[in-house]
């Protein structure tokens, strides 16, 4: 008796829809399932989309996907709870079509990749929490939901951060969710009248600005990053914390929220705003965050699910990483429904691909950086640091100028920084990012 599907994917984010679509044009007999009512609808991203991967499968995308502004400007700074110190990167080479990056709001964009995963021959079936993984003996043969066993030679799990099967199998026991491996995003967006937008950022129509922030403006202990982005007629604003900081604080996550939104930098841009979404997630980054293994007999794991987000505190990147690995792992199973053979040994090719698209080597590259990006004095002692450095510089006290090496001895007392630190933590800084 043959297979009711040439592969199954388990969710439809970014990768799972990138796997489907690719699958699908490839003539495979494809099932794409999703748990929520409807693709995009548990799907959340912060979120800025560089569509390199995307062109391989889709090459209009841009023009055709529901996306919110083009990029042209970013920001990155530091928080403290009185001042804010910050650069910006604008881009010409951002301004000029094709464009190199997009907001969006996963909601849109899920569901209309979804709907190309149609359009090109997938079955896409919502609302569909998939109880477990059908396995025979070692091997993984399909999907079992409500008693029905759905089959197939080839099974990519694409279910996110905590996804439900590979964390309650074999596929992924030695990196189950921790502390030390997950971070916990919350966002809000508000509705605010592009015109407004566009005045208040600087920015002229269907232009988008994105800013990444080091927040020294939680309580002792707590490390946590914020972020705010513009869409058509909506800001995405929230944080990214480390968890781990969280244990035994005693403090809500949505307080930590309300202290970056209310901050002077960030709440002038919001006056006058509606909240009208609000959602967290749980984020996998970082090599430790990593699979048991990518593949096995039958079945390979992609996107957030293999913990494929970089994020150093500058830059979050995921749904480039799971369109790429969803799309690895599609050409892998078209090959082996080729070779009729789905076993660990042939589908050890999406390692292969992995390793050749850069995947596996960026996260290895940057093995040790939660040393500098979960450092606790980064989250505290340096935005008082970089806030009392600028406050000097760029103020008139009265008194004679200073020397830029004492004004930055006398910030770095300031902060409480020893010497042996900071040079601790620049050679950390310059080795790990």
């Amino acid at each position: 008796m043959g297979d009711d599907f040439d592969a199954i994917v388990v969710g439809a984010g970014m990768g799972g829809c990138a796997a489907a679509i690719r699958l699908a044009q490839g003539g495979a007999n494809v099932l794409l399932l999703e748990r929520g009512v409807e693709p995009g609808a548990k799907n959340l991203s912060g979120g800025v989309l560089w569509g390199n991967d995307l062109a391989r499968i889709l090459p209009r995308w841009a023009e055709e996907m529901p996306v919110e502004r083009h990029l042209v400007r970013k920001r990155f700074g530091f928080l403290t709870t009185e001042s804010a110190v910050s650069f910006d990167l604008d881009d010409g080479r951002w301004r000029a079509p094709p464009y190199a990056a997009h907001t969006v709001l996963r909601a849109r964009t899920d569901a209309w990749l979804a709907r190309q995963a149609e359009a090109a021959g997938a079955t896409v079936v919502p609302a569909v929490p998939v109880e477990r993984l059908n396995w025979d003996g070692n091997v993984v043969r399909g999907v079992v939901q409500g008693g029905e066993t759905m089959t197939a030679p080839v099974t990519i799990l694409a279910d996110g951060a905590n996804s439900r099967l590979a964390l309650s199998t074999p596929i992924r026991p030695a990196a189950r969710l921790s502390a030390g491996a997950t971070e916990l995003g919350i966002k809000e967006v508000y509705r605010l009248d592009a015109g407004r937008i566009e005045e208040r950022f600087g920015v002229g129509p269907g232009e988008g600005h994105a800013e990444e922030w080091v927040t020294g403006l939680f309580p002792p202990g707590v490390m946590g990053g914020g972020f705010l982005y513009t869409n058509r007629d909506t800001l995405s604003l929230g944080v990214i914390l480390n968890i781990g900081s969280l244990f035994s604080r005693g403090i809500a996550s949505h307080e930590l929220v309300e202290r970056f939104r209310l901050h002077p930098a960030i709440a002038s841009r919001l006056r006058d705003a509606e909240l009208v979404e609000y959602g967290a997630k749980l984020i996998s980054s970082g090599w430790a965050s990593r699979p048991a293994a990518f593949h096995g007999d039958g079945w390979m794991v992609a996107g957030d699910a293999a913990g494929f987000v970089f994020s150093n505190g500058i830059v979050i990147q995921g749904m480039n990483y799971a369109v790429r690995s969803g799309l690895e792992a599609a050409e892998t199973a078209l090959a082996s429904r080729t070779a009729k053979d789905a076993s660990a040994s042939r589908l050890a090719e999406y390692d292969a691909r992995l390793e050749r698209t850069g995947i596996l080597p960026d996260f290895r590259d940057f093995e040790s950086l939660d040393r500098v990006k979960w450092n606790l004095r980064f989250h505290t002692a340096y935005p008082r640091f970089a806030t009392e450095l600028f406050h000097a510089l760029m103020s008139e006290s009265g008194g004679r100028k200073q020397h830029l090496r004492r004004v930055a001895r006398t910030a770095q007392r300031a902060a409480g920084i020893s010497s042996s630190d900071l040079l601790r933590d620049g050679l950390s800084f310059l080795r790990d990012l």
